[in-house]
Parts: structure tokens; sequence; C-alpha cells
């Protein structure tokens, strides 16, 4: 059976409606039953003026990560699809303006660039949208409707796309857009019929009835808020600011409150102030935010305060790239602390992950009474998938605090030696538990103490409840076909899809290659990651930091010396370049 797996690019100027035109695409073929990935790349400063890329990949098969070769790119603005062209696959289509407004500069034009075995389709973007009544508008639209005829897709997909995109603004807008694509849709048909090189084959069977097309960021807002949030304290940073937004409207009909702070410090510390009276909070950032917010969050150690924070990484240090992604904030959320302040650390792999992570870490963190981050990445928050509808969470995930017992009223202790280190919390208004908590290390009754020995005890508490959380931390996930392995991949975050489409390549060919993907980061299941590499000749680590600080945390698991594969490009880690590495390690280049 034949099977759809295309990769289409759509790339033009601020303004042009370049993400606009992504959206839509992405809703049509989801709505026509396909697997969706896809993810937006754009200018850094507020006001963007340069390059916007939509990228999607859209297949019958479970789509798992990005192909580093497009299908079809769609150029909305010539000069900067330019630089897109060395991405483009063999016999690839190029949709691009042959009536543009502007008289195109000789050599300006994308048509003079690409290679004979590219197929070019130029088709009157702009004036399309002018005969359609949006002008200097709509061209994003009529672009889509080329792509529509010329790969055989059925307009109904694109309409119900369309106005669903468009519906709070009106009938009229929603008519404008849907001029402008069935402008570009009739016109690339009369022009080029059956010249498109075949139709997209459809799916047999929608598997999308059930789903829900969704980013990281919103599936994070959305777990959050049917997790029982109460309180959100925020302060706008790339990117992580669209959670705030989403949570903003939605939590105050919820019955919540949304607070904009002054900063990431006051973000984390409201954070914690509500935990401490009782209510359910959160707060999301990025590596700048969370260098700010480590006293606070080893205070909420030592206090045995609970606490949620999502750290969307993106490229650093400093300001960094704030638009590009990297995975290289895992040892400031391990280890950022002075002292030893141990906190729980998870990362989800995909979006449907990013949903179930969030209810998972305000679980983690009102149970073990600790700050919980949660790690992704500007790659996983940004990028959409078309996920299941999630279950609807059932009631009790809504209270996860140890109480004290009746028994304790009047000589409670709120720091309590306990065996699993875990001290029942009472919450401030309860009579007869009222409790000092502070900053300082201190005794069973929380009052400060400072002798070597309860600093030596209180320690050891605070780190036998963190790992003792493991219990309720995510396992690591194996795939692999056999006992003995030639070579495992150990991945973790956003590019675990990369690894695994590369490894379930190289079992193809008939290689002994084995994924495990590990979600828990601190602390980690060992046992079952040790046991994982006692059955591989070679670990390979692939992650997107410079450092390898994945590799630095479990690498002396193994036997021998981890093989690292580390970028520092501030883009998804290509599934090529591992199936490269894991060619080179097994000798395959040499035959």
């Amino acid at each position: 059976m034949q099977y759809t797996d295309i990769t289409i690019e759509i790339c033009g100027t601020s303004g042009d409606g370049t993400i606009s035109a992504g959206g839509v695409l992405n809703d049509a073929m989801s709505k026509a039953g396909f697997s969706v990935i896809a993810f937006d790349s754009y200018p850094a400063e507020i006001r963007g003026f340069g390059r916007c890329v939509t990228k999607s990949r859209f297949g019958h098969n479970k789509i798992l990560a990005f192909s580093d070769k497009t299908d079809a790119l769609i150029s909305l603005d010539d000069n900067q699809s330019l630089d897109r062209i060395p991405f483009l696959g063999k016999k690839a289509v190029v949709l691009f303006d042959n009536k543009p407004l502007v008289k195109v500069k000789e050599g300006g034009s994308i048509a003079a660039h690409v290679s004979p075995n590219v197929n070019l389709f130029g088709t009157p973007f702009v004036n399309i949208a002018s005969e359609a009544g949006s002008i200097g508008r709509g061209k994003n639209f009529a672009s889509l409707g080329a792509f529509a005829s010329l790969f055989g897709i059925d307009p109904a997909f694109f309409h119900q796309a369309i106005t669903n995109k468009f519906k709070a603004k009106g009938e009229k807008v929603i008519e404008a857009n849907l001029k402008c694509f069935n402008g570009g849709y009739k016109s690339a048909l009369e022009s080029y019929g059956e010249r498109a090189g075949g139709d997209i084959l459809l799916p047999k069977e929608n598997i999308n009835n059930h789903r829900i097309l969704i980013s990281g960021n919103a599936a994070i807002a959305k777990g959050a808020l049917n997790a029982g949030l109460e309180l959100y304290f925020g302060y706008p940073i790339t990117p992580a600011t669209p959670i705030m937004e989403i949570i903003a409207k939605a939590l105050p009909e919820k019955g919540g409150k949304f607070s904009l702070m002054e900063d990431e410090i006051s973000s984390i510390g409201a954070v914690l102030g509500s935990f401490y009276a009782g209510k359910k909070a959160m707060t999301a950032t990025s590596g700048p935010g969370l260098a700010l917010m480590t006293e606070m969050i080893s205070l909420g150690v030592m206090a045995e305060i609970p606490a949620v924070i999502v750290d969307a990484q993106r490229g650093g240090p400093s300001t960094g790239i704030p638009t590009k992604t990297e995975q290289s904030d895992l040892h400031a959320a391990v280890f950022g602390g002075p002292g030893d302040s141990p906190r729980l650390v998870v990362a989800p792999t995909n979006v449907e992950e990013c949903y179930e992570y969030i209810v998972k870490s305000l679980q983690l963190a009102e149970k073990y009474q600790t700050p919980v981050i949660m790690l992704t990445d500007f790659f996983l928050n940004n990028r959409v998938e078309n996920i299941p509808l999630p279950e609807k969470l059932p009631g009790q995930i809504l209270d996860n605090n140890i109480y004290p017992g009746g028994s304790e009223k009047g000589e409670y202790q709120r720091y309590k030696l306990t065996e699993s280190g875990i001290s029942p919390r009472a919450i401030p208004g309860m009579e007869g538990f009222i409790y000092t908590s502070t900053g300082l290390e201190h005794a069973e009754n929380g009052k400060p103490e400072y002798s070597a020995d309860t600093h030596t005890i209180m320690s050891e508490k605070r780190h036998r409840k963190i790992n003792n959380a493991l219990a309720d931390m995510p396992k690591p996930e194996e795939f692999s076909k056999d006992d003995s392995l030639d070579l495992g991949v150990v991945t973790w975050g956003s590019s675990a899809g990369a690894a695994l489409e590369a490894t379930l390549n190289a079992q193809s060919k008939g290689l002994k290659v084995g994924m495990l993907k590990v979600t828990s980061i601190f602390p980690y299941h060992a046992d079952d990651i040790r046991s994982f590499m006692d059955r591989c000749k070679d670990i390979l680590i692939p992650e997107l930091n410079f450092s390898g600080q994945f590799a630095n945390l479990i690498g002396h698991l193994h036997k021998k010396e981890i093989i690292r594969l580390n970028f520092a490009t501030a883009e998804p880690i290509p599934v090529t370049e591992i199936e490269k590495k894991i060619g080179d390690i097994l000798g395959l280049g040499e035959k």
C-alpha cells in the first residue's frame, strides 16, 4: 500500500500571513485524517521584520519528527524563500507568485535559482486576492488554494479550516478569505491540471474524529486548568508567554485568578505563597527567568512548600536566541540553587505528554511538598500535533495534600521525621496546627536549629523524600526488538521524536539498535537506565546543547564512555544526523 508522508513549508516575510496560512493548512490536513506535526519560525524582535517559515509534516502513520527535506515550498516572498532552496528534496514542488505587484529585479525570482528537477508552479497570488476584494491581503490563502488544487485535496477541508479560524471575525472576513482560496484553487486547476505529479493519498479512515490539533503551550494550559489550577502568576517571556495568555483568559471562568507580575522573582514568590496557603498555583518562564527564580526555588525546598514551574527552554545563555530552541537548562533545573536543594524535574517529549506531565507535576508538587520543574523547549512549546482528546480527569486528582491527623492537634510538628520523608502539611487557619516556616534550617517543629545533627538529619529527610518520589514518576520507555543490542540510543525532551524515527529506521534495516526514552530527569530511574545500558555495546545520547548535559547527568551508569551527539544549532535535531551517527558507530560507512 502507498503511504503519504509529505513535508510542506510556507515562507514569507512579516505581514504576509505566513503563520496564519500554516495554521489553516495544519487544520485542513488534520481534518483530512492525517497525523500532523508542525512548527513555526519567526523573527526574535517584538515586531519582527524578516523571514517567517511554517513547516508541516503530514502522514498516514504517526509523525514523530520533522524531515530535513521539503517536498513542497509555498513562497509568499521570493527574497525570503531563497534560503529555503537547499532544503528542497528531489522532485520537490515550488509554488510562487508569477505576477507580483512590484517588478522583481533580475535573478530575484525563486524560479531562477531552483534546480532543474524541481517542479515550478507560478500562480498570481496577489492578483487573485485583489480580484477577491482583499487588496493587500489574502495572497496566503490564494496560495493554499493553488496547493490544494495541485495535490488533489478536497477544498472542503480548507473551507472548514478557514471558517473555523475566522468565525469570531464574522461572515464578511470568512467570505473574503474563502474567495481568495477558491480563486487560487481555480487558477491552478485551469493552468496546470494534472501537472503536479500525483494526488496526496488520503487515509481510508479518519483517525482524527476524536483528536484535537493543539500546540505544546496550549496542551500545558489545558492540562493545568483541568487539574484544578486555582492561581497563575506570570511575567511575559518567549516561548512561555502563550501559556500565560491562555490561562489568563480561561482561569477566571473556572473561579480562579490570574495575576500579571512585575518580574519572575515575584511570580515564583506568589506561587510559593499560594501553595503555602493551600491553593494550587504555577508559573511558566524560560532560562533567564529560571535563573532569577533560583533563590525562591531553594526556599521552597527548605520550607517544603510545593511549586510548579514550566521552563520553556530557548537558545542561551543569557537572553540568547529567544525564538530558537535548545535543551540547555538541564543543569540549572536539576542543580540550580545554593546548598543541597533537591527538587523534582520532568521533561515531556511530545504535545500529548505536555498535557499529561503538567497534571503530574501539580500532583507531585503537592504530595511531595517540593518545587517541580517541567522542562520543555521552544520546539516543543510551539509545535502543533493532533493528539487524542484528553480524558476527563478523576475528581481525586484535585487534592494530593497529606494532612495531619486529629491526634496531632496542639502538638503538631510540621517537619516531622517520617519513613517516606513526607511530613503532614497543615494549611494556615486549621485550628490547633500552628507552625513556624522559614528558610533557615529547622527542627521538626519548624523553629530554627543550626546543630550539625539537625542539619544532617533534615538534609537526609529532604533527599529521602525526593528519592521516594520516583515511585510516582514516569518510568523510562524502551523501543527495542532485541535483548542484546549493538547500540542503545538514550534520549530526552523534544529530541526523542527524531531519535525514535532514526532508531525505527535502523531496526527496519535489520540493525540491532534500541532506544530508551527518559522523562523523569531528577531523580531518574537509575536501575532501569543501567539495565538497558548493560544490554548495549555502546550508548549514544543525542541532545540539543553544546556540553551534553543529560550525558553528564547519567553517563556514569554505563560501563564505558558514553558517545555524545551534541548540537548547538538552536534548531531541532535532524533525523538524518542521528541516522548518520548510528551508521558511523556501527561501521556502516566503511562498507
